[in-house]
């Protein structure tokens, strides 16, 4: 029986990490390596890592200094010495039946990557979240020709399927060449996602099986958090992407790369234009600075934006960007809402 490494980092999480850790503990797949990395946690989620670890012996558990999600998981991907590799948020849970299941999937077809849907569940109601691929096996040749165009971003500028790192199951030569981006606290989970899809031979997506249950409640994770140096994070979470994809053999990302960017930028301002501890003045100066950086004038100067595939709002936006008009409109219109 092929054992499974499941890495799950831990910070702040005293709320949500016994739900967490049950429900990978009591799966119905027994062979598995439970990996809890402590990220330094100033409340009690260390201590119960602890207790779970003395109960359990496939678990094992890690204290570190707090240095991030990318970190946390590099650690866990050191250590794990599992066939297949995997990862769980330390505010989610897991169905008892999805390693058990994924794995039915890993013996029939020998897959790379095998990867569910999920459940997202907000205060009061719950999502199946699906992506627009296929569903089903996909060979080297299928990879390329269905798979990669939209491998870094998809076509109408959203995350790509394979973000979502804890739905995949990841065969070990695979996940032990990758690292994440240290120091990124944000889409850190792209770059390692369309570098597994990019190094694998074989894919699987169980299109519709929601095994995984995302925690959106969580106001303090990062993905909820507003933070002024997001922008950074972006830049060096592209630079990595554009040196990895840039001059690929296998497929041409130029466009993605520059629609990746576009994305990033989106997000970025996006953000800036939505928080409320920044005044007018200083939000304009950021907004603008971000607009004026050379690789993203490059960007907008390559990209055709009346072809993009997106809403006519987000076109007319995307066009004020380019030409930085209409900065101070906006954000007067952000803080009316």
């Amino acid at each position: 029986m092929k054992k499974i490494s499941i890495i799950v980092p831990v910070y702040q999480a005293e709320k949500y990490i016994s739900k967490c850790i049950e429900s990978i503990v009591n799966q119905t797949y027994k062979n598995l390596e439970i990996i809890l990395i402590d990220d330094g946690s100033t409340d009690r989620s260390g201590e119960i890592c602890d207790e779970y670890g003395k109960k359990d012996n496939r678990i094992v558990v890690v204290h570190n200094k707090n240095k991030g999600v990318s970190v946390a998981r590099n650690c866990g991907l050191d250590i794990a010495t599992g066939d297949y590799i995997t990862f769980v948020d330390s505010d989610d849970y897991i169905d008892l039946q999805m390693y058990s299941e994924m794995m039915k999937v890993v013996e029939k077809y020998s897959c790379d990557v095998v990867m569910c849907d999920c459940i997202k569940e907000f205060e009061k109601k719950s999502e199946k979240y699906t992506h627009e691929i296929r569903e089903g096996f996909y060979d080297e040749e299928q990879l390329n020709q269905e798979y990669y165009p939209q491998l870094l971003i998809t076509p109408n500028i959203e995350y790509p399927a394979a973000i979502s790192n804890c739905l995949c199951l990841i065969r070990n030569e695979i996940g032990k060449k990758i690292r994440y981006v240290e120091g990124v606290r944000h889409s850190e989970d792209l770059l390692f996602g369309a570098q597994i899809m990019y190094m694998a031979k074989s894919f699987y997506y169980m299109k519709g099986q929601c095994l995984y249950y995302y925690n959106c409640c969580n106001v303090n994770s990062v993905t909820h958090t507003f933070h002024e140096d997001k922008w950074e994070d972006y830049k060096k979470l592209y630079g990595k992407a554009y040196y990895y994809f840039k001059n690929s053999k296998k497929y041409n990302f130029e466009e993605q790369l520059y629609l990746l960017l576009l994305f990033f930028v989106y997000n970025a301002v996006g953000d800036i234009l939505e928080t409320k501890i920044i005044n007018k003045n200083d939000k304009k100066k950021i907004i603008k600075d971000i607009l004026s950086e050379h690789i993203v004038c490059k960007m907008f100067q390559e990209i055709k934006i009346s072809k993009l595939k997106i809403s006519k709002k987000l076109m007319i936006q995307t066009y004020l960007y380019k030409y930085h008009r209409g900065i101070g409109a906006l954000i007067s219109w952000h803080q009316r809402k």
